[in-house]
């Protein structure tokens, strides 16, 4: 795992509840801000600040120290659309008795609006999301509301090694999240079924890995406690198969 360093002005700049919310990101998967490659060994926090945004990155400690970057006062993040390092994790979760097709997305790389008083910090990602149609979830007793046009494309079997991908969209047609995914038994025939699947977005500490269902749920139970989890159903296929040459 990799080792994460947090200089002294970060923390005195975020206070104990950002630092707080920033501990609660596993580095599992994630890329240098700098030269992005996957996080390994000693990792610097780096903290970009300006105007009414805080984004925190990563950075190896070769290519960087842990560090507070003055930004413009028109400095924005990316927008989620343009490409965030995000984890993606399957699981089947009960909802209230029904076994449910979920996806768990949590970002690597940080974005917050920082709010009055210190430590006062709303996601960006979370925030988006709630503006276009996604419910802030405080439990798992049954599924989010529907959100019209966001899809989920499966494609089974044709990453590099075989393994499964799984593209995001949203209802632009921004590319929401690309990459693969670990399906566990059973997602896809409750897939097939539904035609949709729950999207959660978050800070569960999956980190893209396999977890079982009860302890998937039990991350998901305790970031909505926390209020930090919005979700929403998505509609899920999959694409057709492309032969191999």
């Amino acid at each position: 795992m990799p080792e994460l360093r947090i200089s002294p002005e970060i923390r005195a700049l975020l206070g104990p509840e950002g630092l707080a919310r920033t501990a609660e990101v596993s580095l599992a998967g994630g890329q240098c801000a700098t030269c992005r490659e996957a996080l390994t060994g000693r990792v610097n926090m780096v903290l970009r600040t300006g105007g009414s945004f805080t984004h925190v990155v990563y950075v190896h400690d070769r290519c960087g120290p842990s560090e507070v970057v003055r930004m413009g006062p028109d400095f924005a993040p990316d927008a989620p659309a343009d490409g965030y390092d995000m984890t993606m994790t399957a699981a089947v979760i009960d909802h209230g008795g029904a076994a449910l097709p979920v996806l768990v997305a949590e970002t690597v790389s940080k974005a917050y609006l920082v709010n009055d008083g210190p430590g006062e910090l709303t996601d960006i990602v979370t925030s988006h999301l709630v503006g276009r149609g996604f419910t802030l979830v405080s439990r798992l007793r049954q599924a989010p509301p529907q959100v019209p046009e966001w899809v989920g494309v499966l494609l089974l079997g044709q990453g590099p090694a075989g393994e499964d991908g799984l593209m995001v969209l949203d209802p632009e047609g921004e590319q929401f999240f690309a990459g693969t995914v670990d399906l566990p038994d059973g997602w896809l025939t409750r897939a097939a079924r539904y035609s949709w699947a729950v999207l959660y977005v978050g800070h569960a500490g999956l980190a893209g890995r396999r977890h079982d269902a009860r302890a998937a749920a039990r991350a998901l139970r305790a970031a909505g406690q926390s209020g930090h989890l919005v979700g929403a159903r998505i509609a899920v296929g999959a694409a057709p198969a492309v032969a191999r040459m």
